[in-house]
C-alpha cells in the first residue's frame, strides 16, 4: 500500500491539475498568463535544482521535454504538409524512448564525461531526423506514419503506430524499473511519460501545459529524493536519525522511548561479511517497524530507536518482550548458494543446509516521569538501561 501511494502520490495529483489546467471553461487572464509562463519556470527551476542535487537525468530530460514542447508548437497534430507529418511523428517516435532511457541509465551527472556524452546523443537527434528529411529516404519516411496494428490496439489517435509501439515499450521498462527500485525519480519518470503522451493527444494549445506538468513531476521527484536522503535511512527504509531528533524535539505529554541494539552485531559481520550484515540489519528493521503504537527509527550503525507516544512503559514492556522473544526465535537463515530464488513446485533434499545464524538483541527503554521530563534525559535513561541490559548477558529488555 505504501508503495502504490508513492506512485501515486503527489504525480498523479499534478496529472489532475494539469487536466483540470488544460479543458476549463474560458480562463481568466491571470490562468492565461500564468499557463504562458509555466513551462519556463519548470525549466529553469528544474534544471537550477538538478543541478545543484547532481540529477543530470532530470536535466537531460527537462531539455528534451522542453525541445519537443517547441516542436509540437511548431507542427501540432493534423498541420497539413508532409514534413510537418514527419517531424510531429519523429518527436513522438524519439521523446518516449529518450525518457525511459534516461530514467533506466544510471546517474552520472551533468558535467562530467558521462553527461557529455549523454548530451551530444540527445544533440544528434534533431540533426539525425533532418538529415533523414533532406535526404528523403522515402521508405523511412513512410514507415514513421505507416499503420500495422490491429485496431483493438490502436484506437483513434493523432500518434502513429510505430510510436505507439515505442510508448508502450518505454512504459514498460519505466514500470519494471521503479517496481526494482522503489524509487521517487522512477515514479517521477514513470508519469512524465504518460504526461507527454497525453500531451500528443491533446487539444491545440494543450500540449505545452502536459509536457510542463511532465517536467513539474521530475522536479518534484528530484524534490522528495533529496528529503529522503535526508531523512530516511537507504538501508532499511526507516527513518533516519535526523527524523528522529526532529520527532523527539516535537514529544510531549506522556511517551516512552526504547533503543535497541543488535547483539554481536560487529562478530556477524566479520564472520559471515557485511552483505549478511546488511540483510540482519533490514530483518531486525522490518521487526521494529511492525511494533504496533511505536515509530522506528535507525539512529546510527546496529542501533534503533522505538517512540512510543501517549504510553506509559509499563504497556511498552509486554511489547518490547514481544519484539525481543520473536527476533530471537527466528534468527536468520543464510541463503544457500544452490537455494533457488522461487520457491519450486517439487521440493527436493539440498546438498548443503543452510547456515542458521542466531540473532538477538537488547533493549532499554525509559518514560517521561517527574524526574525525566526533557527528551534527551529520558533518552539518556533510555541508553543507560540498554547498556545495563548488556552488561546483564544481552538479549534482554531492561525498563
Amino acid at each position: 500500500m505504501k508503495a502504490v501511494s508513492s506512485l501515486l502520490l503527489p504525480a498523479g495529483l499534478l496529472g489532475l491539475a494539469a487536466v483540470a489546467l488544460a479543458y476549463p471553461p474560458p480562463q481568466p487572464e491571470p490562468l492565461t498568463s500564468f499557463l504562458r509562463v509555466f513551462p519556463w519556470v519548470v525549466l529553469v527551476v528544474g534544471v537550477l535544482l538538478a543541478l545543484r542535487f547532481r540529477r543530470g537525468r532530470v536535466v537531460w530530460a527537462l531539455l528534451t521535454l522542453t525541445f519537443a514542447d517547441r516542436v509540437l508548437l511548431r507542427f501540432p497534430p493534423g498541420t497539413a504538409g508532409e514534413a510537418a507529418r514527419f517531424a510531429f511523428d519523429a518527436t513522438a517516435v524519439v521523446l518516449p524512448l529518450d525518457l525511459a532511457w534516461l530514467a533506466i541509465a544510471r546517474e552520472r551527472g551533468t558535467f562530467t564525461p558521462h553527461g557529455f556524452l549523454r548530451a551530444c546523443a540527445i544533440a544528434a537527434q534533431p540533426a539525425l531526423v533532418v538529415f533523414v528529411w533532406l535526404s528523403y529516404t522515402p521508405w523511412l519516411v513512410r514507415l514513421l506514419d505507416r499503420p500495422f496494428l490491429p485496431p483493438a490496439l490502436a484506437p483513434a489517435t493523432s500518434v502513429p503506430h510505430l510510436a505507439l509501439v515505442a510508448w508502450a515499450v518505454a512504459l514498460a521498462a519505466v514500470g519494471v524499473a521503479w517496481a526494482r527500485r522503489r524509487t521517487t525519480l522512477e515514479a517521477g519518470f514513470l508519469w512524465a511519460l504518460v504526461a507527454s503522451l497525453v500531451a500528443l493527444n491533446a487539444p491545440a494549445g494543450s500540449t505545452t501545459t502536459y509536457l510542463a506538468t511532465g517536467g513539474l513531476i521530475l522536479v518534484v521527484s528530484v524534490v522528495e529524493a533529496t528529503f529522503a536522503m535526508a531523512y530516511r535511512d537507504p538501508m532499511t527504509g526507516l527513518p533516519s536519525r535526523r527524523s528522529f531528533d526532529e520527532a523527539l524535539a516535537k514529544l510531549g505529554g506522556r511517551y516512552a522511548i526504547a533503543i535497541v541494539d543488535i547483539d554481536r552485531f560487529k562478530g556477524i559481520n566479520d564472520t559471515h561479511g557485511h552483505d549478511v550484515g546488511d540483510q540482519v540489519l533490514r530483518m531486525v528493521a522490518t521487526r521494529l517497524a511492525g511494533v504496533g503504537g511505536a515509530r522506528a527509527f535507525r539512529i546510527g550503525g546496529e542501533e534503533f530507536a522505538l517512540l512510543f507516544p501517549g504510553k506509559p512503559r509499563s504497556e511498552v514492556r509486554p511489547l518490547l518482550d514481544e519484539l525481543r522473544a520473536g527476533i530471537a526465535e527466528a534468527g536468520f537463515t543464510l541463503r544457500g548458494e544452490d537455494r533457488p530464488r522461487r520457491r519450486p513446485k517439487q521440493v527436493e533434499p539440498r546438498a548443503r543446509q543452510p547456515v542458521h545464524i542466531p540473532v538477538t538483541v537488547s533493549i532499554g527503554a525509559a518514560e517521561r516521569s517527574g524526574v525525566l521530563e526533557v527528551p534527551g534525559d529520558v533518552l539518556k535513561a533510555a541508553d543507560g538501561a540498554l547498556y545495563r541490559a548488556k552488561r546483564g548477558g544481552r538479549n534482554r529488555v531492561v525498563p
